[in-house]
C-alpha cells in the first residue's frame, strides 16, 4: 500500500517537472530577444523595400514566440521613424507562414496611430 502510495507520488511529480520544463504546444514562451531583434530587422528591410513603413530598431523590450499554423512573434520594441526620427513604443507581431506566397505578415500597433498590418514574402 505504502509502495502504491509512493508510485503515485512520484510519477505526479515527474510528470509536472516535465510539463514545467517544455513550453505547452500553442502556448507562448519568451523568446531570444537577439533572434527575434533579427526577425524584425529582416521584416522592417523588406517593407522598407517596399512601401513601408519605414522603421529602424531602436531596443526590444521583449519577445514571445508561438507556434500557431506557424510561428508568431510577439515583441514591444522602441522603433525610429525614418521620417520623422521619433521613437515610439510599438506592439509588433510577425506571423510567419513560411509556405505561403507572402506568407509573413507583420502587425504594428504603436500609441496614438492606426494599427498598419503588412505582408511579405519569406
Amino acid at each position: 500500500m505504502l509502495s502504491t502510495k509512493l508510485f503515485l507520488l512520484l510519477s505526479c511529480l515527474v510528470s509536472v517537472a516535465l510539463v514545467k520544463s517544455k513550453p505547452l504546444v500553442g502556448g507562448g514562451f519568451k523568446a531570444n530577444l537577439s533572434k527575434a531583434e533579427k526577425s524584425l530587422n529582416a521584416s522592417l528591410l523588406k517593407l522598407a523595400a517596399g512601401d513601408g513603413p519605414f522603421y529602424e530598431i531602436k531596443k526590444v523590450h521583449t519577445a514571445t514566440k508561438q507556434v500557431v499554423a506557424g510561428t508568431l512573434l510577439k515583441m514591444n520594441v522602441d522603433l525610429i521613424d525614418k521620417n520623422s526620427q521619433a521613437v515610439k513604443n510599438c506592439n509588433v507581431e510577425i506571423w510567419s507562414q513560411q509556405w505561403l506566397r507572402n506568407g509573413v505578415q507583420v502587425t504594428f500597433e504603436c500609441p496614438d496611430e492606426e494599427k498598419v498590418v503588412k505582408k511579405h514574402s519569406a
